[in-house]
């Protein structure tokens, strides 16, 4: 009987473990689908400026994409679709 019991607590364990082993990895997915999401974002924000600001020039915009960086948005500091800060990260 008490062997019984640790088998079936064993079995519990091993399926705990592996339950937080695919919740880790779809948080990893999440994470970069969030990454991917934000550096969009902040291009999408970046050509906004450009075209408000009278720059919208597809030369300037190819300068700036290759660069990597991603201007200071007039709408504040950078935000996440998420409603945090970029430093919160």
């Amino acid at each position: 009987m008490v062997n019984d019991l640790i088998d079936a607590l064993e079995n519990r364990v091993h399926s705990a473990v592996d339950t937080i082993e695919v919740m880790r990895s779809e948080i990893n997915e999440l994470k970069e689908e969030r990454r991917l999401l934000q550096d969009k974002l902040r291009e999408l924000l970046g050509k906004m400026e450009r075209i408000e600001n009278g720059n919208g020039s597809a030369a300037a915009a190819d300068r700036q994409e290759g660069q990597g960086t991603a201007p200071a948005s007039p709408y504040g500091a950078a935000i996440s679709p998420f409603g945090q800060s970029d430093s919160d990260f």
